[in-house]
């Protein structure tokens, strides 16, 4: 229960993690949610590409031309010759 008594490291509270969810319900929120399970997917991969991108502090729009540029390739190593 109280791990954070024997841990220093660990914090006593979760705020971290309801604040990284907060532009999420937000989202949800104003946009009335998604429609389909489809979109719920493709909603929830993109806050989690955008939340890993803030966490370790790499620039988003590199990111996303990076991954952008991907688009329609192979994964590396699994290329068919």
């Amino acid at each position: 229960w109280f791990t954070f008594l024997s841990y220093p490291e660990v914090k006593p509270d979760n705020n971290d993690a309801e604040r990284a969810l907060r532009p999420i319900v937000v989202h949800r929120k104003v946009s009335g949610g998604a429609r389909s399970d489809w979109g719920a997917q493709l909603v929830a991969q993109m806050f989690s590409f955008l939340e890993t991108m803030r966490l370790q502090e790499n620039n988003l729009i590199l990111a996303l031309c990076e991954l952008l540029s991907l688009a329609g390739r192979s994964p590396p190593g699994l290329q068919i010759s």
